[in-house]
């Protein structure tokens, strides 16, 4: 049995979904493997969220934090989880000021990226 996953408009990944990786009957290029892990991370991708204190200090609680980082002023923070939701995409949470946020995106993402990802679907036209 495969399935088959369509990870462009022209690709389409096959990938047999009754045989383990390491079962020599799986015939999938290492291109299309490829392209479909790709495919998965862009698909776990998702945009900021508002969620409240709780949720933000439960997921500090969580795990020792990545790429933990605050501003100067200590008015915006932000940090991820250490485990990844899939390939590089890890769940990564924010605050700007009493506010607070979730987002799903690549582990490599800096600080200042964090912040202007946030403020643009939240602050966006407001000063």
């Amino acid at each position: 049995m495969t399935t088959a996953i369509h990870c462009t408009p022209e690709k389409t990944v096959n990938l047999p979904l009754t045989y383990s990786v390491a079962d020599t009957a799986v015939h999938a290029s290492a291109e299309e493997e490829r392209d479909y892990w790709q495919w998965r991370e862009k698909e776990a991708l998702k945009g900021p969220v508002e969620i409240d204190v709780y949720r933000f200090h439960d997921a500090l609680g969580l795990m020792y934090p990545m790429n933990w980082a605050t501003s100067e002023n200590g008015e915006c923070e932000s940090f991820m989880l250490a485990e990844m939701y899939c390939g590089r995409v890890t769940d990564i949470y924010a605050r700007i000021g009493a506010r607070y946020f979730r987002l799903r995106d690549y582990s490599h993402l800096q600080h200042a990226q964090i912040m202007a990802r946030v403020k643009e679907e939240f602050y966006q036209g407001r000063k």
